[in-house]
């Protein structure tokens, strides 16, 4: 009989039973936790990395507080009175008696000591009694639900979802999160010239901003704070590239600007041929009777430096080429550019046909202090003046050239004897000469009689600081006598210059770098130039010309095509940065069709 039992026990221990036909087979059990919970979600809880069995991880069952009265108390932040003496309990039922423990007067004195020592309690402590008080709690209120489900319960409602709301109520906001904060840091970092870092940041944040809206001096937040805030206002840390300059592209003044621009523009295109499809064959275009065809000539300057080499390299981790240091010695280019023929230079046929005219429109200088100086409105002038214009009538007889420059200080100097306020005082004396003797504002303004019986500083704070605001008329004299007609129909240097032999002259918007084909133009030269730079002076000499000769005249079209599609959007009123998505989308053509139009308005 002990032998039966022995064995019955071992294949018990086994999970084994007998079949039928006397065999022994693996017992087969039921499907988990059947009834109750899904087995997905039951592992889901309660699985080795189910959410229950991670809060739970390191802990001890919430019974084992419960000790019996013949065992020792093992845990020492819980004295004599915290443990439950059992009096004696065999039944295998989940279900307490409540009476059996003296559960009720434990809860009472639980909750008293939670209520009036929870200031002299540490966190762990108070969790510690906490979770006995709720398990009691509970289990004297049993709805028939057993000691393990009650004890999860309380793990919940203690360890896991008051953690899992941290930061999820509203009075738990951060600073940066307010509008008028975040305005406020807005406008530090516009000022600042994009030279803000996060050390800087955090420095305003101290001692600028919490002063401003209330806060401590000894309050500070901690640079990665600080550099989080920054990424939350909508900065990032990236590399330098060229690309629209928002806060100029938007002023007021440079869109009156642009809508006159592009006006005179699309008046002067009525007179152009144009250059369409995959090779840019050139399109005639029907002019009107007795006028002459207007062709595009664009200018700009770059220079090259000869350490200038490529920007990204194929290397292995570690491993990064040694290369001199600085950009080293530089060439100034000074370069035209059409749609016709490309480079503004002469063939061979015309060179025979014209002697007297120089082959090629490009001038070289090699700036710096011992070398040949720098470019000037002076050279500029000459270029035009001796070059520019002679090839270009030398070339195309029968047309008219519409120079287009960039809008700089340089290319708008005057010449000198040109009305200019800035060069006069306000009293008799100053570089305007007029019959050979100065004459000061207040003077011309008397004679004209502008000048109020109070008088008028010469510049006020708001002409100084070159502020935008075209309302301005009275606010000073050179403001006064800028505003006079023949001040404001004076032209500059250039623009006279052109006009003078017969052709046209416009200036592009500032910070409008893309209306002009000539930055790319620049931006392949240098590609090139960049590829085959050997940091040599010698090798830039050789490389700068090769470059430019690179680029091919169906190239120097389309770079035309594509400042054209800016234009046309321009014109057309569209968004700056839907702008950019239209003319990756459309490369055809100088206008950008009505079906890719309404696809903006729909994006808007």
């Amino acid at each position: 009989m002990e032998a039966e039992i022995k064995l019955h026990q071992r294949l018990k221990n086994l999970d084994l039973v007998w079949k039928d036909d006397n065999q022994l087979e693996k017992m087969k059990r039921r499907p988990y936790k059947i009834g109750k919970i899904p087995k997905s979600t039951y592992y889901d809880k309660y699985g080795p990395n189910g959410t229950l069995t991670k809060a739970a991880a390191g802990t001890e069952k919430i019974t084992i507080f419960f000790k019996i009265s013949n065992t020792q108390v093992t845990n020492p932040q819980l004295s004599k009175t915290d443990t439950l003496e059992v009096f004696s309990s065999n039944s295998e039922s989940e279900v307490v008696n409540p009476y059996t423990y003296k559960i009720t007067e434990k809860i009472k004195d639980l909750k008293e000591q939670l209520e009036k020592q929870h200031n002299q309690l540490t966190v762990v402590e108070y969790n510690y009694k906490r979770a006995i008080f709720e398990y009691l709690t509970l289990l004297n209120n049993n709805n028939g639900h057993g000691k393990i489900d009650i004890s999860l319960e309380v793990a919940r409602k203690i360890f896991i979802d008051s953690e899992s709301r941290i930061g999820k109520h509203q009075k738990i906001i951060r600073i940066i999160d307010d509008e008028d904060v975040a305005e406020r840091c807005h406008t530090w970092i516009r000022k600042q010239d994009f030279n803000t870092t996060p050390t800087s940041f955090k420095k305003f944040i101290e001692n600028e901003l919490f002063p401003n809206i209330g806060i401590t001096k000894e309050k500070s937040i901690a640079l990665i704070t600080a550099t989080r805030w920054l990424n939350v206002l909508g900065y990032s840390f990236q590399q330098y590239r060229r690309r629209i300059y928002y806060d100029g592209h938007e002023r007021d003044d440079v869109l009156q600007y642009r809508k006159e621009f592009l006006e005179k523009m699309f008046e002067h295109e009525k007179y152009m041929f144009k250059y369409e499809g995959e090779s840019m064959d050139r399109i005639h275009s029907n002019l009107p009777e007795g006028e002459k065809e207007r062709i595009l000539v664009v200018h700009d300057e770059c220079i090259f430096y000869s350490n200038d080499g490529k920007r990204r390299l194929w290397t292995k981790d570690g491993e990064m080429p040694l290369r001199k240091k600085g950009n080293g010695r530089s060439i100034m280019v000074s370069e035209f550019l059409t749609e016709v023929d490309g480079h503004l230079h002469l063939q061979q046929t015309d060179i025979e046909k014209h002697p007297h005219v120089p082959e090629a429109v490009r001038c070289y200088l090699k700036p710096g202090v011992n070398q040949e100086g720098y470019w000037t409105a002076e050279h500029l002038l000459e270029q035009i003046e001796y070059k520019a214009i002679p090839i270009f009538e030398a070339l195309y007889p029968d047309c008219v050239a519409v120079f287009a420059f960039d809008n700089s200080s340089n290319h708008a100097a005057f010449s000198k004897d040109a009305l200019v306020v800035n060069r006069m005082n306000l009293n008799l004396g100053g570089k305007q000469p007029i019959i050979g003797k100065p004459k000061g504002i207040k003077q011309v303004l008397m004679e004209r009689g502008k000048w109020p019986p109070g008088g008028l500083v010469l510049e006020c704070n708001k002409c100084k600081e070159k502020c935008q605001d075209c309302s301005r008329t009275s606010c000073c004299a050179r403001r006064v006598i800028f505003l006079e007609p023949d001040f404001l129909a004076q032209k500059g240097a250039i623009e006279e210059l052109i006009e003078n032999a017969g052709h046209k002259c416009i200036f592009f918007p500032k910070f409008h770098c893309k209306l002009n084909f000539f930055e790319r133009y620049w931006d392949a030269a240098k590609r090139y130039s960049r590829e085959n730079c050997n940091y040599s002076w010698e090798g830039l000499q050789r490389v700068v010309p090769e470059s430019l000769d690179s680029i091919t005249l169906i190239t120097i079209r389309k770079f035309s095509i594509k400042c054209w599609h800016y234009m046309d959007l321009y014109m057309k009123g569209i968004d700056r940065k839907l702008v950019e998505y239209a003319v990756k989308k459309y490369k055809s053509h100088r206008r950008i069709p009505e079906g890719v139009l309404e696809e903006l308005n729909k994006l808007k």
